[in-house]
């Protein structure tokens, strides 16, 4: 493995780890666009009561069609279909035991970015000729167009919020804008 990518791995995973801290902990602008419910308490306890393990649950949810007629389906998915137009429509990412350890999940958030950094500094090692500004562009763009490929359709199907896809994809910018500003610099393209 070559030093360049091992350098953009780690230091750029830390950076996207610091400006990921400086947003969700210090901003607030992730928080202000979620809403609470208006009963937390008897929220939970309706979860509590009809989710049977951790996962992620769906509703209205879809029931299996198997062993059914031809006309049972049809009609199965038509109610489906309905219930949906209707809504309530809610996905959600269920812990029955709760959060757990946060310096665990601190840990793990690291690692994810290092994954994350170590991919796009090895897309930018692909490139040649680009200048650094135009590899921190590169990087910021790549950034976006994760955010999009995942938050775009989040917002169109699942009703997650303008404000909240919004936030996500100028954040998921930033994050890799600042991180690329450090794998440009350790990252040098190949020259053949």
């Amino acid at each position: 493995m070559s030093r360049a990518l091992v350098l953009g791995t780690i230091l750029g995973g830390l950076v996207a780890f610091l400006w990921s801290t400086v947003s969700w902990e210090m901003l607030g602008w992730h928080e202000k666009t979620m809403i609470n419910f208006q009963n937390d308490d008897e929220v939970s306890a309706v979860i509590a009561s009809h989710a049977a393990k951790d996962g992620t649950y769906i509703l209205p949810g879809s029931r299996s069609t198997k062993g059914m007629t031809a006309d049972q389906k049809k009609q199965t998915e038509a109610t489906l279909m309905e219930r949906m137009r209707k809504g309530p429509i809610v996905v959600a990412a269920v812990r029955r035991g709760g959060f757990g350890s946060f310096g665990q999940a601190m840990v793990i958030q690291v690692l994810c970015l290092m994954v994350a950094a170590f991919l796009l500094t090895w897309l930018l090692l692909q490139t040649n000729g680009l200048s650094y500004a135009r590899r921190v562009l590169f990087l910021a763009i790549a950034g976006l167009s994760a955010s999009v490929i995942v938050d775009l359709p989040n917002w169109n199907w699942w009703g997650f919020s303008g404000a909240f896809t919004a936030v996500n994809l100028v954040d998921s910018t930033i994050t890799w804008l600042l991180a690329g500003l450090v794998i440009a610099r350790v990252a040098q393209p190949r020259t053949n």
